[in-house]
C-alpha cells in the first residue's frame, strides 16, 4: 500500500511539472500570445522579446523603448501593484472586523467618506486625537 502511494505521488510530482514546463514555453518568447492575438504579427516593436512576465507585444506610444525606462517603469508596476493589494486589503477589514462584532461606524469602503459630512466630522479609529476632519476642503 505505501509503495502505491509513492508511486502515485511521484507520478503527481511529474505530471506537475510537465504542466509548469509547458505554461512557461506558452507565455514566454517569440511564440507568446500577443495583444492582437493572431493579427498582431509584424506589429509587436523589436524590443519587446518576450522575456518579462505579461509582454504581449504592445507599447503604441514606445514608453519602454529605452531599456533604462522599461527597468524603471517595470519597478514603477510593481510598487503600485503592492500598494493596489494594500488597499484591497484595507477595503475589506472594515467589513470583516464589523462583521465580527467590532463597532465601526461604516465599514463599507466607499460609504465612508461621507462620514466627513455629519455632525462632528470624521474621527479614524473613533478617537478624534489621532486624525479629525470635517471638511474636504481644509
Amino acid at each position: 500500500m505505501a509503495l502505491m502511494l509513492k508511486s502515485a505521488t511521484a507520478k503527481a510530482a511529474v505530471r506537475g511539472s510537465r504542466q509548469v514546463t509547458r505554461a512557461a514555453i506558452e507565455w514566454y518568447g517569440p511564440d507568446r500570445p500577443k495583444f492582437l492575438g493572431p493579427f498582431s504579427e509584424g506589429d509587436t516593436p523589436a524590443y519587446l522579446t518576450g522575456e518579462f512576465p505579461g509582454d504581449y507585444g504592445w507599447d503604441t506610444a514606445g514608453l519602454s523603448a529605452d531599456p533604462e525606462s522599461f527597468r524603471r517603469n517595470r519597478e514603477l508596476e510593481l510598487i503600485h501593484a503592492r500598494w493596489a493589494m494594500l488597499g484591497a486589503l484595507g477595503c475589506v477589514t472594515p467589513e470583516l472586523l464589523a462583521a465580527n462584532g467590532t463597532p465601526i461606524a461604516e465599514p463599507v469602503w466607499f460609504k465612508a467618506g461621507a462620514q466627513i459630512f455629519q455632525d462632528g466630522g470624521l474621527n479614524y479609529l473613533g478617537n478624534e486625537n489621532l486624525v479629525h476632519a470635517q471638511s474636504i476642503l481644509a
